[in-house]
């Protein structure tokens, strides 16, 4: 007998829905063939709006079908139309070949089936020999957002297996097919998620009620009950199977990926909920409470990032898994994805084993964490034997999906003279603001800890060493500003941290700590305030400058200083050109950042004494400047500076770039 692979099953599943929709599919191509293959001088906002809308749809589709020169072709389109300027003939011929091209790159219409849209609406299997019964079942579950079909027991064992059911209703008061209604309760109550079930009988079926929950069956219903009141018993049930981990609520105004989506999932054991207009999502989300949201990036009306960004400002759904489709894996759309608090992303075309591989990684991790119960009643965070169970845990899942994994100790500076000076309950106070912090800053998947006194942990799945300091020092630059009431005002609190890497620091838990704890001491040593990676030293020469800052604006500088010392690293901070082109070669910093526009003199001035006098072998230039200027950013690079970035700049994007100077120059 011959084995059929998972990877068969989509193929052929992707493959038959091709054949359903490819009329619809193709009308898309047909559609841009008349905007753009018209022969007219030029197109209005309008119809490139349109084109570009078909294009952007067809980029994604067309390549989880198979067709990838039709998705690339039509992602060239899209990229293309975004520039077009209304009734602007130019463009006109390129656009109106790569149409062409795109038709050439499909297969030929083939006779098929009318395609009838999938009605997304869940369906339950009634099990009944009453025909009156399922008829008035199935009149009235359209109201309820349901479908319902009744069969025989024969039939609806064929049913299901054409059609995975959201539930099953079993009419259990007939004599007829009982042991055949038995074994298909059992079956579908043993599948993986469990196909709920719901049995109506009469008051003296006891034995067969039994049975039944032996088999599975989650709830029995009196034949007493109306319609109506059999239906809303089927709607709660509805309601509360759809809170499974295992539901995915994928929103995409594209009928074809929710299709493709289907197929895909459905074989891997998922419950998916599609939803294709997003105005109508909070009314989707409540009712289906998955277990993980997968959302396109760029819809009409309401982007993904916008209903990204409002789940995760909602207390009920902050630690929901968000995952995004996107045709656009650029590196500013992949930033915005995590900056609205994503999980992770897809690229379009759907790769069905990657998709389904990182939602279960995902469902999973967060399951860990939500099986935590214990918690530290003062901060509201994990303790700290919860925490070593699931960050063990973690490891396992580091080793199975070959993710990093690192592990921050921090530890309040000082704490012992905030309890002295403020007393306890100010002490507390303290405690629990910055385990709101940890709580914020860190998803579902991640593990923050209170592990007693002033001392936290966290873990930081998915995170290298290097990132997990990025974002605890963001954190700890929130918790600077931070003012607590003391006996003699207000005051701040800052704190320490060591981080280090599973693998790299350490082979375990235990090995990891003990590292992280031992770079918290170097943090303590040399200033405090700060989180620093395990294999930071302290540098030999004294006085030795990691990063200068030459900027003229004060909130900038101000804010590059604190930022910068936060990650470790030695600061100095100068605001006139003169003044940095005369000092710079004396400080000798392994990395500068170097504003153009400066008083006195200007940065280009700056960088040209610097080339001059041979200053730039031993120190990294990073220019900044308010002007994307081409020209500017060529002569800096050909004096000799590294790196050139436009103002307004992402702070965690700048220091990235300088924390890749840092290594260049061997700062490590």
């Amino acid at each position: 007998m011959a084995v059929v692979s998972g990877a068969d099953v989509v193929a052929t599943a992707l493959a038959a829905i091709w054949e359903k929709r490819q009329a619809k599919i193709l009308g898309s191509v047909a559609t841009l063939e008349d905007i753009l293959v018209a022969g007219r001088p030029g197109i209005d906002e309008a119809e490139r709006a349109s084109a570009e809308r078909e294009a952007h749809k067809l980029a994604g589709s067309l390549g989880t079908f198979g067709f990838a020169e039709g998705s690339e072709l039509a992602r060239r389109l899209e990229h293309l139309l975004e520039t077009v300027r209304p009734l602007d003939p130019e463009p006109l011929p390129q656009l109106s070949a790569l149409v062409t091209a795109l038709i050439q790159s499909l297969p030929s219409p083939t006779p098929a089936a009318a395609d009838e849209a999938a009605d997304e609406r869940p369906l339950v299997v009634v099990v009944t020999e009453d025909r009156d019964l399922g008829e008035r079942l199935a009149r009235e579950a359209p109201s309820r957002g349901m479908r319902v079909a009744a069969f025989n027991p024969p039939g609806a064992a064929a049913s299901c297996h054409d059609e995975r059911p959201a539930a099953l209703l079993v009419d259990l008061r007939g004599e007829a097919w009982r042991d055949e209604t038995m074994a298909l309760v059992e079956t579908l109550a043993s599948e993986n998620p469990p196909v709920p079930v719901l049995v109506l009988t009469t008051e003296a079926g006891l034995t067969d009620r039994v049975g039944l929950t032996r088999r599975g069956a989650g709830g029995f219903l009196h034949d007493s009950l109306s319609t109506a009141q059999l239906l809303d018993r089927v709607a709660e049930l509805l309601a509360v199977a759809g809170g499974d981990a295992t539901t995915v609520l994928a929103v995409d105004d594209d009928p074809n990926v929710l299709a493709a989506l289907r197929a895909v999932l459905s074989d891997a054991g998922h419950r998916l909920v599609t939803l294709e207009d997003p105005l109508r999502f909070w009314d989707v989300l409540e009712d289906t409470r998955p277990g993980l949201l997968l959302l396109d990036l760029d819809m009409p009306e309401v982007s993904g990032i916008e209903l990204c960004r409002a789940v995760r400002h909602d207390a009920r759904w902050s630690t929901l898994p968000v995952m995004f489709l996107t045709g656009s894996a650029g590196p500013e759309s992949v930033r915005e994805i995590f900056a609205a608090g994503a999980d992770d992303y897809v690229a379009k075309p759907i790769v069905g084993p990657e998709l389904t591989a990182r939602i279960s990684n995902r469902m999973e991790r967060v399951a860990l964490f939500r099986a935590m119960a214990d918690t530290d009643p003062l901060t509201g965070l994990a303790n700290r034997r919860k925490s070593q169970e699931v960050l063990d845990r973690l490891v396992l899942l580091a080793d199975r999906y070959n993710q990093p994994l690192s592990l921050a100790v921090l530890d309040l500076d000082r704490f012992k003279q905030v309890n002295d000076r403020h007393g306890h309950a100010v002490g507390d106070a303290v405690l629990r603001r910055l385990g709101e912090l940890l709580g914020q800053a860190f998803r579902g998947e991640d593990v923050a800890a209170r592990w007693g006194g002033e001392e936290f942990i966290v873990g930081t799945y998915g995170m290298t060493k290097h990132d997990a300091v990025q974002r605890l020092a963001a954190v700890l630059e929130q918790f600077r500003l931070e003012g607590f009431a003391g006996n003699e005002g207000d005051f701040h609190v800052t704190f320490s941290a060591g981080v280090a890497q599973y693998g790299v620091d350490g082979p375990d838990v235990d090995a990891i700590y003990r590292a992280a704890d031992e770079v918290l001491y170097w943090a303590k040593a040399s200033g405090r305030d700060r989180v620093l990676p395990f294999g930071w030293q302290a540098s030999a020469v004294p006085d030795a400058l990691d990063v200068v800052v030459v900027e003229d604006d004060e909130v900038t500088g101000k804010v590059l200083q604190s930022a910068l010392t936060a990650r470790g690293y030695t600061v100095r901070w100068i605001k006139d050109g003169l003044v940095a082109a005369e000092t710079l070669a004396a400080l000798r910093p392994r990395v500068v950042l170097l504003d153009v526009e400066l008083p006195s003199l200007s940065g280009m001035d700056v960088l040209r004494r610097l080339a001059h006098d041979g200053a730039l072998s031993e120190m990294r230039v990073i220019m900044v400047t308010g002007h994307d200027d081409e020209h500017q950013a060529v002569a800096a690079f050909e004096l000799g500076a590294c790196d050139h970035v436009v103002k307004p700049f992402r702070i965690p994007v700048l220091l990235e770039r300088v924390r890749r100077s840092l290594d260049r120059s061997g700062a490590g």
